[in-house]
């Protein structure tokens, strides 16, 4: 297929992405949860190249899923739900980049003047951090960070991965005990005390923000921080809102019709005769129809929406399986 004060714990560290250079085995890598993960934009997808496509939503979540393999621009992932786990081919353009560590975001390639101040004037991103390749430039690379708020601008390409190790939790906004601004959607944190300066950060969905010294009666110094971003700079009442890139609200998915019940284990495939690329998890509601003899099409729902898979059998009673009951 070439077709965006509580305990605050660390995250765990990212790493760099190594190209697959032997073949994996699918069903393994999918039952163990020591591998490194990676994260995705749900869109065009197929379970085995050259295969029928399927389609999420456009607005999905970001997804984590393992990185199995990659040709051209394609790339296989493991995708791990609560009742199925399952392997399938998407666009690497759908990969989000993963920071490595703590960088501050730079106006241009190369860096940029930051105004000397007790706490520099500046947005980073910190580690593990996920956000999306813009453009690039010689050794740079735009990037934006969707969250709370929304940051556009400059890293090194050694500062970002796409790969590190499972259990990202998201933390929230950093209590600091300073004076809170309640700000709508759209107010700009800038460099400066003046319209026009540059913009370090848009408020996206988050609505409160540290006050660190009043500048005037219109110009705050500003400070905001949670697990994936800090920024320091000036915020104004006055100032007309900025834009912020939000993807639209991803249409609902209709669930599949479910008619049997699969046993944990069942062996999900590509297509009849084709590869095993997953399992069922425990015992699990599924769409289930006889199509050829010794064959099934077994739908079970995803964040793609129902997908069709297919299984093997003598009977619905009996579906061939290739995982432990409890992976």
């Amino acid at each position: 297929m070439t077709t965006a004060p509580p305990t605050v714990s660390r995250a765990p560290a990212a790493t760099h992405h190594e190209p697959a250079r032997e073949p994996i085995d699918v069903l393994a890598a999918l039952a163990d949860g020591t591998r490194d993960v990676a994260w995705i934009i749900p869109g065009a997808a197929q379970l085995e190249l050259g295969g029928a496509p399927v389609q999420a939503p456009d607005g999905a979540d970001p997804l984590e899923v393992v990185p199995l393999d990659e040709r051209g621009n394609d790339v296989r992932v493991g995708v791990r739900l609560d009742h199925a786990r399952f392997a399938l081919w998407t666009q690497r353009a759908r990969l989000l980049a993963i920071v490595l560590r703590d960088q501050r975001v730079a106006e241009r390639p190369g860096g940029g003047f930051t105004p000397i101040s007790v706490e520099p004037i500046e947005a980073r991103v910190r580690a593990t951090a996920l956000v999306r390749r813009i453009a690039h430039q010689k050794t740079w690379t735009k990037i934006r960070y969707s969250g709370a708020l929304e940051i556009n601008g400059w890293v090194p390409d050694d500062a970002l991965g796409d790969r590190t190790r499972a259990g990202k939790q998201p933390l929230g906004r950093i209590p600091t005990g300073r004076t809170t601004l309640a700000v709508f959607p759209g107010a700009v944190i800038r460099s400066e005390p003046q319209w026009g300066s540059r913009e370090l950060a848009v408020m996206a969905t988050g609505y409160f923000i540290d006050e660190v010294t009043p500048v005037d009666d219109a110009w705050s110094e500003v400070a905001y921080e949670d697990g994936d971003v800090a920024v320091h700079g000036y915020l104004s009442r006055r100032d007309p809102p900025g834009r912020v890139h939000r993807p639209r609200e991803a249409d609902p998915i209709v669930p599949a019709q479910t008619n049997a019940t699969a046993p944990g284990g069942t062996c999900l495939y590509a297509s009849e005769n084709g590869e095993a690329i997953g399992f069922v998890v425990g015992d699990s509601p599924v769409a289930l129809e006889p199509t050829h003899p010794g064959w099934f099409s077994l739908v079970l729902d995803t964040p793609w929406g129902p997908i069709a898979f297919a299984a093997r059998g003598a009977t619905e009673n009996e579906l061939a399986t290739c995982a432990p009951t409890s992976p």
